[in-house]
């Protein structure tokens, strides 16, 4: 059996600033993630 997964965030309030995408970027390498978006996808299995 296989899964996927997928995460999508939008900043609703304000975009983030550059220290806070590093922030983000510690958590989640492979993320794609803008000022105004996180996205993560996981597949295994």
């Amino acid at each position: 059996m296989s899964e996927y997964q997928d995460y999508e965030f939008l900043a609703v309030d304000r975009p983030l600033t550059e220290a806070e995408i590093a922030q983000v970027r510690a958590l989640a390498t492979r993320a794609r993630i803008t000022s105004t978006s996180f996205v993560n996808e996981y597949h295994w299995g």
